[in-house]
Formats: C-alpha cells, sequence, structure tokens
C-alpha cells in the first residue's frame, strides 16, 4: 500500500512508489553504497551520475520528488534550489557547446534513495546535479542536511523578461558586510592572500581538505561584528528544514561562536570576483564567486559549499547510532 504521510520518509516512500519497477531500482541503493558520497558540480553530461532523473519521470513522481524537496528544505531553501534548476534551461538555450543538450536541462537532476525510509533507522537521499548537490541523512528520525553544493550560472539573469532575478545575492552581500565592518588590524587577520583559489577547497570528494582552520576569530570581533557573521551563518543554515537548522544553530551556539572563524581570499572592494569561508567546528561555509573570471572581474557564476564538520553524512548521528546498538545491527 502506498504510503500517504506527508514526513521526509513518507514522501521518500511515495516518490518510489510512483517510479515503474525498473526505474525504482536504479534509485534505491544500500545505505552504505559509495553512491552516498558520490555527487559532482558538473553538468550531467561531463559526470556520469546513478540514480533517476527527473527526466525519467512522469509527472506525479516529479511533484513528488519536489514535494519531498520542500518537506527536507525550508522555504528559502527549496526557492534557492528551484532557482539553480531552472538556471538549467538557461544554459540550455544559451550555451553554444554542440553537447549542450546532453549537459544542460531541468531534467538532468537525479534522485537517489539509500536505506529503506521509513523502514531501516538510518537511511538518507540524495539530489544530485549541475550546480546542486544535497545530500540529507536521516537516523533514529533526526534529519542532517551536510553535506550541500549550491550555485548558480547565470547568478543573476542579463537580459530578457526574468532580467535582474538573482539566486546568491545575500550570500554574497552578507559576506562583503561582514569583510567591511572590519579594521585594518582585523582584516589583516581575516584575508588570507590577493590570490583567488581555483576553486572551492572542499568541493566534491574533498570532504576533509580543510582541517586547519584560519582567518580571524570571532572572538576578536566586537558585538557588532559578531551579529553580521550569525546573520552570514544563518543565510546558509536556514537552507536546511527548520528543525535541522535550528539544532544545527544551537550546537554552533553551544560551541561558542567565539570558535568560529572568517577567511577571505582576494580583493574586498565591492564589484570584484572573491572568496571567503566562515569555519568552525562544527559550521564550514565556502563561497567562490571567481568562477571564469580569474582576472578580477565580477563573475556572475558562484560556487558555494555548506558542510558541518562534525556531522557531514550524519556522522555523529551515526557514531551515536552504531554505539547504542547492539553489536552487529546497522538497521
Amino acid at each position: 500500500m502506498e504510503v500517504t504521510d506527508g514526513s521526509v520518509s513518507g514522501l521518500a516512500s511515495r516518490v518510489l512508489a510512483a517510479l515503474s519497477p525498473e526505474l525504482r531500482k536504479k534509485a534505491q541503493f544500500d545505505f552504505d553504497h559509495a553512491e552516498r558520497k558520490d555527487w559532482s558540480n558538473l553538468p550531467a553530461g561531463a559526470y556520469a551520475r546513478k540514480g533517476v532523473s527527473l527526466g525519467e519521470m512522469d509527472d506525479a513522481a516529479r511533484k513528488l520528488t519536489h514535494e519531498l524537496l520542500r518537506r527536507s528544505l525550508s522555504s528559502q531553501g527549496y526557492m534557492k534550489a528551484a532557482a539553480v534548476v531552472h538556471r538549467e534551461d538557461i544554459l540550455l538555450q544559451t550555451s553554444a557547446s554542440p553537447k549542450a543538450s546532453q549537459m544542460f536541462g531541468t531534467g538532468k537532476y537525479f534522485f537517489d534513495v539509500f536505506g529503506q525510509p521509513g523502514v531501516d533507522k538510518r537511511w538518507g537521499w540524495q539530489f544530485d546535479g549541475h550546480h546542486l548537490a544535497l545530500n540529507f541523512t536521516v537516523v533514529n528520525g533526526v534529519m542532517t542536511g551536510a553535506p550541500a553544493l549550491w550555485g548558480a550560472q547565470p547568478d543573476e539573469i542579463q537580459t530578457g523578461p526574468e532580467a535582474g532575478w538573482r539566486v546568491f545575492a545575500a550570500e554574497r552581500a552578507k559576506g562583503f558586510a561582514l569583510v567591511g565592518a572590519l579594521n585594518d588590524a582585523q582584516r589583516k587577520r581575516a584575508v588570507l592572500g590577493e590570490e583567488l583559489p581555483k576553486d572551492l577547497f572542499t568541493g566534491p570528494q574533498r570532504d576533509k581538505a580543510l582541517q586547519t582552520i584560519e582567518g580571524l576569530p570571532a572572538s576578536a570581533m566586537n558585538p557588532s561584528q559578531q551579529a553580521l557573521l550569525w546573520t552570514l551563518i544563518d543565510e546558509y543554515v536556514n537552507n536546511q528544514s527548520p528543525e535541522t537548522a535550528l539544532a544545527h544553530r544551537r550546537k554552533i551556539e553551544r560551541e561558542g561562536i567565539g570558535k568560529v572563524h572568517f577567511a577571505w581570499m582576494g580583493p574586498t572592494d565591492v564589484g570584484r570576483s572573491v572568496y571567503y569561508r566562515v569555519h568552525g567546528p562544527s559550521i564550514l561555509i565556502e563561497y567562490d564567486n571567481t568562477g571564469a573570471g580569474r582576472e578580477g572581474r565580477d563573475s556572475n557564476h558562484i560556487h558555494a559549499m555548506f558542510r558541518d564538520p562534525s556531522n557531514d553524512y550524519g556522522e555523529d548521528l551515526l557514531k551515536k547510532h552504531y554505539q547504542a546498538a547492539p553489536h552487529g545491527q546497522s538497521r
């Protein structure tokens, strides 16, 4: 019988039930399958993905997948995700590549489920495609939403009836607000270098790339600067479902905002391509809008990474689950 409740597990089960047996087999994996950590920022034609694409689904399954996204994210997170997917049709229409139809399009986002939702005590699901890779893990009914990669090309639509529609304006503005509020001594500690990095440090398959926390600690900021830092953190944390976001924020608060560091690379004047990072025991944010414009111009190509170093892929929840479960039981 089809599950009809609106919980995350219920919705995941409903998506699976809406698929044909052949597609359902493609969408389901064991919880520990390597696919759970095999995601990419690259377009579909440039990186082979498993799972079931939106393009393979019928309308009923696509609607349920979007409902699952809405339940797994906040309203702001879902609207950002939908806007990122929408950008794929813009790329499809404007790309000069002869392989554009193989690489771009709203149908080239993939749905995967790991384990049995609503049955297993540990399960997860993934939504993965160009500029969007969302990973959700549920352990004993508690969901986590990291890691998550967000991006857009273009971030701001330049022409036509949708001109001015921008996805990640707040992420950029809040980063500049914080670096602009620092005094010279603080900025000297926060700016790691004038040269821009080649890409995100902790992108796909680079989960543990940043082990050393660098930059200006919040303990060296005044209250108004710390408030700007919290505003920036909240912009990313609040993409998660309200329950998940609240739990994550409270964890950062318990650990102490003073342990969170803010770092910057590149110029600090508005209108230039930049990189910034927010890094603490339970938060890691990277923002990079260098795109193809590494000569210093303002690029309209965004990459952003959101992680919880203490609980990526639900690692902390899983550790507690395994310690509490009888020996040999994983479900």
